[in-house]
């Protein structure tokens, strides 16, 4: 998407994160979380910025030295569908590739049809669910990608 550039977050992001989080994911996580990961985990921890704000964030963490785990990826309801997601997409892919890391997981609620897909046409693919996942007690799917070495 034009005027989209994709850095790793700074503390003054946290609060339209916050924001993006509240509208857009099914758990509700606190403001020390976004923090925590940001103290501790920054460098796999991106936003996609318009010219004027955050407009969408990508946490991810290393589970080990193959497989980066996808925490939390939302975009701005006003943005959604526009490329935002994938340039996020792509920014943590080339995280995990410069580290020659060789998959990328995430879990995903199995009612959530439009990131299902978004994460399908990626190249993720299920590999197992989780019963009750969620706190609304909701199932997920695990998706896994591997990356092209």
């Amino acid at each position: 998407m034009e005027g989209i550039s994709v850095r790793r977050v700074s503390g003054k992001d946290l609060g339209r994160i916050k924001e993006i989080a509240d509208a857009r994911l099914r758990e509700n996580y606190s403001p020390d979380l976004f923090r925590y990961f940001f103290e501790q985990h920054s460098r796999c921890f991106f936003v996609a910025c318009d010219d004027s704000s955050v407009a969408g964030f990508l946490l991810a963490v290393p589970l080990d030295q193959a497989t980066l785990r996808i925490l939390m990826l939302a975009v701005d309801d006003e943005l959604a569908g526009k490329g935002v997601g994938s340039a996020l997409m792509d920014k943590c892919m080339e995280f995990a590739k410069g580290r020659m890391m060789s998959s990328i997981v995430l879990e995903v609620g199995t009612d959530n049809k439009e990131a299902i897909d978004f994460y399908s046409n990626r190249g993720f693919k299920m590999t197992g669910i989780l019963t009750g996942y969620y706190r609304d007690r909701t199932d997920a799917y695990v998706m896994k990608h591997y990356l092209p070495m």
